[in-house]
């Protein structure tokens, strides 16, 4: 079994060239980070409560930029930048999240190009981060008992939930409990929805992936990965007529969208 900071199964199944890349993995990501932050927000203003204080200070614009840069899908300048950070809050969670995440989608990159040496170099370095990530998440947790750490939760479902898109690490079912635990207690957060529906998928588990996508639709929401899988889950359990509604749904909802390539492939 691998030990703290030693990732030897995806090393092992990297360097014997089993990755298995999905074109669609590539893109999760940012579509995920970016939902969070509409969710977040969201939490935020139902809650009246903010996780992070937005001040003008040098600390925050630091982190605030190496975040953008990710989102920018600048990696290697975001980790540049929030490596220039962690000397003034060595103890923020955050900053490691950002940099796991960034290297993690530089591994991604390398995947999707076969290039299995910088793969493996830049999956090591996310879960090396990511480790230190979770022990910070669980720190601030313990010593703070009596704050809202949704934003926190979140985090670490999200870092078990990405590891495990490489071979040999299967966090998955810890994601699962921190989104279900989350949804317990604070049902409105429709984004851990979202990302059960694509672990239950991964899983093949795949009635509860269209309970959670249903879910996660519920409100009213849009959205053509969703109806991807949807339209996947439904024909894997052998309801084809509503697995053609969901892709005939990205023609008609996203039809310039990368998803409606892969719809019309599917209805053919």
């Amino acid at each position: 079994m691998c030990q703290k900071n030693r990732p030897c199964d995806i090393i092992f199944f990297i360097m014997m060239g089993i990755f298995i890349f999905n074109p669609l993995q590539s893109t999760i990501s940012i579509i995920t980070f970016a939902q969070e932050n509409v969710q977040q927000t969201q939490t935020s203003n139902q809650n009246q409560t903010i996780v992070i204080d937005i001040e003008e200070d040098e600390t925050l614009t630091c982190m605030e930029l190496g975040k953008e840069l990710f989102f920018e899908q600048k990696y290697q300048d975001a980790i540049k930048q929030l490596e220039q950070c962690l000397p003034q809050e060595p103890e923020n969670p955050e900053i490691y999240y950002y940099i796991g995440q960034s290297y993690f989608e530089q591994g991604q990159l390398s995947a999707q190009k076969k290039n299995i040496i910088s793969a493996t170099k830049y999956y090591r370095q996310a879960y090396q981060i990511s480790e230190i990530a979770i022990e910070k998440y669980l720190k601030l947790i313990e010593e703070n008992p009596d704050s809202d750490h949704t934003n926190d939760y979140l985090r670490l479902a999200y870092i078990y939930e990405i590891r495990s898109y490489a071979p040999g690490v299967d966090e998955l079912q810890k994601a699962i409990d921190i989104y279900e635990k989350l949804l317990e207690e604070k049902p409105y957060l429709n984004y851990a929805h979202y990302h059960l529906g694509w672990i239950y998928y991964q899983q093949k588990d795949y009635q509860n992936a269209i309970d959670s996508f249903l879910a996660y639709l519920k409100p009213g929401f849009k959205n053509d990965f969703v109806y991807y899988y949807l339209g996947l889950s439904y024909d894997k359990i052998g309801e084809s007529e509503q697995a053609k509604y969901y892709f005939q749904l990205i023609l008609d909802e996203f039809p310039d969208s990368v998803m409606a390539s892969y719809a019309k492939k599917e209805l053919k």
